[in-house]
């Protein structure tokens, strides 16, 4: 399955970066500068969004609330440089799947997104949609295909 990600950073430099890493990994990769631009693309069929927090016009927690709006379960991490304790917390609170401070190691960014795209195909929404041997009775979850059972996401 190839995956997509939508990435709104303004800096040209590391967004750029940020894409170059992705699309070595093998995912197709679209890159906004702005938010207007970004905003434009909320309701991509995406599997995962990177949003930089400061933005040019507004904050990439309006943009993050714009895509939620929409699609609740898509996977969303922050990239900010906003590095205190009390940032993260904030764009966490505010349900973000990862919160990962500049300047970041791209490896390490790598493999976030993997991990998130992994929940998300495995266990979040995107599992619901396309798995046909997926039995949902209540809180249980029986997965044929990955022959796991959850009760209540555990």
């Amino acid at each position: 399955m190839l995956f997509k990600i939508n990435i709104i950073d303004d800096e040209k430099n590391l967004n750029d970066l940020v894409r170059t890493y992705l699309e070595k990994e093998g995912y197709s990769v679209c890159s906004f500068y702005t938010y207007d631009e970004a905003l434009l693309h909320k309701d991509d069929d995406v599997h995962l969004w990177l949003i930089d927090i400061m933005l040019d016009k507004a904050s990439g927690f309006e943009l993050f609330n714009e895509i939620k709006a929409s699609k609740p379960k898509m996977p969303i991490i922050f990239m900010s440089a906003r590095d205190q304790e009390f940032d993260r917390i904030i764009g966490l609170e505010k349900g973000s799947d990862d919160y990962i401070t500049k300047p970041f190691n791209p490896l390490e960014l790598i493999a976030r997104v993997k991990s998130q795209l992994r929940r998300y195909t495995q266990l979040g929404n995107l599992a619901t949609e396309e798995k046909e041997a997926v039995y949902v009775c209540g809180g249980l979850v029986v997965n044929d295909d990955l022959k796991t059972v959850t009760v209540d996401g555990e």
